[in-house]
């Protein structure tokens, strides 16, 4: 179901679909503890890096979210 709502996402330049995918993503490594990123990082096994990718994920979405919502300044309209 995810991969058809991605070619679909991907066709019709659904950018409010990556900032969910991505929010739902996080919700998950949150309460798993795991990461699954080329390897498995752990929160307990490694801490610092489990947060740090963390926090470049939540960034990803906030940025995400707030592209959707045209919060960021476009550089292209002046």
């Amino acid at each position: 179901m995810a991969l058809f709502l991605m070619a679909f996402a991907i066709i019709f330049d659904w950018s409010w679909f990556w900032a969910i995918f991505i929010c739902l993503g996080l919700v998950h490594v949150i309460r798993s503890e795991e990461i699954h990123f080329v390897e498995s990082v752990t929160k307990k096994e490694t801490p610092t890096l489990y947060w740090i990718m963390v926090a470049i994920w939540s960034l990803l979405a906030m940025y995400s979210i707030s592209n959707d919502f045209n919060l960021l300044f476009d550089i292209s309209q002046k």
